[in-house]
């Protein structure tokens, strides 16, 4: 250590400044820039004898801490909310609590007492991973400790998720859909899109009938053909804003909580007994459905409907993209055979 053009009691560390006071016993590392406010601020602390009051480790200060963080802020606004609300209850019953003493038997504890509501169940697991890294990027817990959410089992949803509008459940409802809820429908079977990235959809955004999109959830860019279908619908609808799906008169984006209203009215006044239980986003499920039927494969799939990942593909395309390429892969152990026939 050396003591060059330093306060009193202050030396220089390897990069670092100490204050040290054998007389009180007092060795702080000052990591504060040389020379600062906050440096002279800490220095004066210390003279008096007193150590500025560290910060009380429980998931009330680890919350604050994640809100500050760049990983929080770098978050889509819709993903912020989500984790804020889930954030809120586990600052409700352990806003006290010191992060390291949560074992991973509190975390499952936590899991199975929420089962009757299985998907806020899995978000909760998945909100504490997230916490529980933060914990150990900012020091309230210790590395060798591990994250105690990680691998926490998680509830399986019953059956494939969202379902796929049925033949019958898709003419009624356009039979019976208002203007903006038939244009919101097509708009998400022709695209395969989810609903929050179609209200977002400009006229400006389409170019020679190619759709220019990045979906809200991935930051994916995707350039996507209209299908005729959609095309000719659009040919017939008014221009009234800058986005298709308009919140009225004023032609202002529609927001999702008045079109989300607004398809389930048509669905309730629907004779169909079921009609009620498919939600909007079971027509990208359609869609995805579509294209295995029509032949394409995973790699097209994925070019329309921009998922990442086969595992989605798998969830979406059920048993029915299964069973096309069954039917191709048959198919070319047919032509085979018929060769060898005639050989």
């Amino acid at each position: 250590m050396t003591k060059k053009n330093t306060p009193k009691y202050v030396y220089e560390d390897r990069g670092y400044f100490r204050f040290i006071r054998r007389s009180r016993g007092q060795a702080v590392m000052m990591k504060e820039e040389f020379g600062t406010p906050e440096f002279w601020d800490h220095y004066n602390r210390l003279l008096k004898g007193r150590e500025p009051t560290p910060i009380k480790r429980n998931f009330e200060a680890l919350i604050l801490s994640y809100f500050e963080s760049d990983g929080y802020k770098k978050l889509k606004p819709r993903t912020k909310a989500d984790y804020r609300k889930y954030i809120e209850h586990i600052r409700k019953i352990w806003g006290n609590k010191d992060p390291q003493k949560v074992e991973t038997k509190h975390v499952y504890e936590l899991h199975r007492a929420n089962a009757d509501r299985w998907r806020q169940a899995n978000y909760l697991v998945q909100v504490m991973v997230v916490l529980m890294n933060h914990a150990r990027l900012v020091g309230f817990l210790k590395k060798e400790h591990g994250n105690p959410a990680k691998g926490i089992p998680l509830f399986k949803q019953e059956g494939d998720g969202w379902e796929p509008w049925p033949e019958d459940v898709r003419a009624e409802f356009e039979a019976k859909a208002t203007p903006r809820a038939r244009l919101v429908y097509e708009l998400c079977i022709g695209t395969g899109q989810r609903i929050g990235d179609v209200l977002k959809m400009r006229w400006d955004h389409i170019t020679d009938g190619v759709y220019d999109v990045t979906q809200g959830k991935t930051d994916k860019p995707l350039l996507l053909p209209l299908t005729e279908r959609l095309e000719k619908y659009l040919g017939g609808v008014k221009k009234t804003g800058l986005t298709i799906v308009t919140s009225g008169k004023h032609g202002g984006p529609a927001s999702y909580r008045t079109v989300a209203d607004e398809m389930r009215k048509v669905k309730a006044s629907m004779e169909h007994p079921d009609a009620s239980k498919y939600v909007t986003h079971g027509l990208r499920k359609n869609a995805t459905i579509e294209l295995y039927q029509a032949g394409c494969t995973d790699e097209m799939v994925k070019a329309v409907t921009g998922h990442s990942s086969t595992e989605m593909l798998k969830k979406y395309g059920g048993q029915v993209r299964q069973l096309e390429f069954a039917r191709r892969a048959q198919a070319k152990r047919n032509a085979v055979e018929q060769n060898k026939n005639r050989t």
